[in-house]
């Protein structure tokens, strides 16, 4: 028989433990980059965007679809790199296992 109370303690266990990765996650940074590195996008480990750096070599008033291009790679590079260190963080926590929704 399964017993309830420990089923709570494990869960109220384990969203202490998310909410500690969650705040651990808000103080790491990861970087994305474009261009060789002219253009270049700091995220949080929560999938926040801190800082975005473009070099003058990327500013062209002729090409500005290059730069918005330059841009866009950049972020979702800093945001693939996130979203690597939540799952890295949150197999920590799960032993490996999956379970939908938490991230």
């Amino acid at each position: 028989m399964i017993d309830p109370g420990m089923i709570r303690k494990l869960q109220s266990d384990l969203h202490t433990r998310m909410d500690k990765m969650s705040e651990e996650l808000g103080t790491l940074s990861v970087e994305g980059s474009a261009g060789g590195g002219v253009v270049k996008v700091v995220a949080s480990g929560n999938r926040e965007i801190k800082e975005i750096t473009i070099g003058p070599e990327a500013i062209d008033p002729d090409d500005p679809e290059m730069l918005q291009d330059l841009v866009i790679a950049a972020v979702n590079q800093a945001l693939d790199a996130a979203k690597k260190l939540q799952e890295d963080k949150m197999s920590s926590i799960t032993g490996g296992l999956k379970f939908p929704g938490l991230l």
